[in-house]
């Protein structure tokens, strides 16, 4: 359960993470992963990256824009500063580890090496390109290392990708 949360987690805050469900006051980022967990969890992997696509999309368009991406990311940054936040030690960890991560690979350069067609914009298709969505949970998806291709993924985070495979347990750092 821990790997599984721990592996959703990762991809979620690493793509940044409108479907909050529960409000928290101040604390939408941590309201989202606490109703996105058991769908994650439970449902067809696709049901999860429709919800992360869909609270990244808050114009509504089906498509991710820069500026959407960026409210993400200072969502996530209020979120793991609050110590009354909605989400667990590890989540704020892997957060932070992701924040990290865009913050020095350049949110710019992140986005716009998730963005195959160069549109500036990105779909749900892109946003997990690397990951084979199919009827299971996203939680298998990402614990199957033959279901996600974790070197291309962290490339897109240039330099910094290494902060994303060390991470992984050995059987995905191929």
């Amino acid at each position: 359960m821990v790997r599984s949360r721990l592996s959703v987690l990762v991809c979620v805050a690493l793509l940044l993470a409108g479907a909050a469900g529960e409000a928290w006051a101040g604390d939408p980022f941590g309201a989202f992963i606490k109703a996105l967990r058991p769908t994650c969890a439970r449902a067809p992997s696709a049901d999860c990256a429709s919800a992360v696509a869909a609270y990244l999309d808050t114009n509504g368009n089906g498509r991710v824009e820069f500026g959407e991406l960026q409210r993400a990311l200072a969502q996530a940054g209020r979120s793991v500063g609050d110590k009354g936040s909605a989400l667990n030690g590890i989540e704020r960890n892997l957060t932070v580890v992701a924040l990290m991560a865009v913050r020095y690979a350049g949110a710019a350069e992140v986005f716009a090496n998730f963005d195959a067609n160069r549109d500036g914009s990105l779909s749900t298709a892109e946003l997990f390109a690397d990951f084979r969505i199919d009827r299971r949970p996203f939680g298998q998806i990402v614990k199957d290392p033959k279901a996600v291709d974790w070197k291309r993924f962290a490339g897109r985070f240039g330099k910094v990708g290494f902060l994303i495979t060390d991470l992984l347990p050995p059987s995905h750092r191929r």
